[in-house]
């Protein structure tokens, strides 16, 4: 009964990890890998056990987002291929190393920063799609991100999401299809990487791995359609507060902060992102209003 249990929950954690991350361009590895640490999981065990997970998510995910024309090829491959590199550099580093984290307070103060200008372009109506596109992040992200996500089983979205929404000017929805596609490349070399660095002795978790699989693969055309269907501005500004949230979380974990400093930050973080939703409507209200005077004053 209690195995059961814990599979029903890896299904739940699944659908709801994907349903974030096919929407949003992140959230799977860092939902699906709280849940299995959760349970008291080995990391390395963990990491591979979200890989393999995201390998099948990720080809249903890439499928719906390439049909509702979410992808664009190019910047996908510029990222999965370094990506690949990264996250079997990765796999190698967490079952070698003891110690991979000392550098973690500075990536997630960077990200946060990189979150709040991407909430601020979006908010200030200087979004993507403006000019041709651009991908000249898109190799180093790609390297970076694949790494970190074998390394901590959740660092592919947070890290490639935001510079490439920052740098390439490609529309929100393309960019999430692109990056959730090119995820598939870091996840299947990373799970390759821990295989060949200890064939003997990691053991993936196969029923709870499939759980999540199952419950992944049933969000991903409905995330992917989600992502068409939210308004740019909103889903532009939306991707920047998870980016902002993800990272002070894992920012906030490095330190022994109280926790009710830590709700008080939540809670205000989430007053900012109710204020950030209503803003660009509010500011098209004025512009149209600017635009279309007042009938009576106008007969007038």
């Amino acid at each position: 009964m209690l195995f059961a249990t814990t599979v029903l929950y890896a299904v739940a954690a699944g659908f709801v990890a994907q349903l974030v991350d096919g929407s949003l361009g992140m959230g799977f590895g860092t939902i699906t890998m709280t849940f299995l640490l959760g349970l008291g999981i080995a990391p390395a065990v963990a990491s591979a056990s979200v890989n393999v997970a995201t390998i099948a998510t990720g080809a249903v995910s890439a499928v719906s987002h390439h049909r509702l024309r979410n992808v664009h090829w190019p910047t996908t491959l510029k990222l999965g291929i370094p990506g690949a590199v990264g996250g079997f550099a990765g796999a190698w580093a967490l079952a070698s190393l003891t110690r991979l984290d000392a550098a973690t307070p500075v990536t997630s103060a960077i990200l946060i920063a990189l979150g709040a200008v991407i909430v601020w372009r979006f908010v200030r109506g200087r979004g993507a799609g403006h000019g041709p596109v651009r991908s000249g992040f898109a190799v180093p992200t790609g390297l970076v991100g694949g790494f970190l996500a074998a390394v901590g089983g959740g660092g592919w979205g947070p890290v490639t999401m935001p510079i490439t929404l920052t740098t390439s000017r490609l529309e929100p929805h393309r960019v999430v299809g692109s990056v959730s596609t090119a995820q598939v490349f870091a996840s299947a070399a990373a799970v390759l990487g821990f295989w060949m660095a200890v064939p003997d002795t990691l053991t993936v978790l196969w029923p709870v791995v499939a759980g999540m699989a199952v419950g992944g693969m049933a969000a991903a055309p409905l995330a992917a359609w989600l992502t068409r269907r939210i308004p740019t501005a909103k889903l532009g500004s939306t991707i920047g507060m998870l980016v902002i949230a993800l990272n002070l979380r894992t920012l906030l974990g490095n330190f022994a902060v109280p926790w009710p400093v830590v709700t008080g930050l939540f809670l205000a973080l989430a007053a900012v992102w109710a204020f950030v939703l209503v803003a660009p409507r509010r500011r098209a209200a004025r512009r149209g209003a600017a635009v279309d005077p007042d009938p009576v004053e106008a007969e007038a």
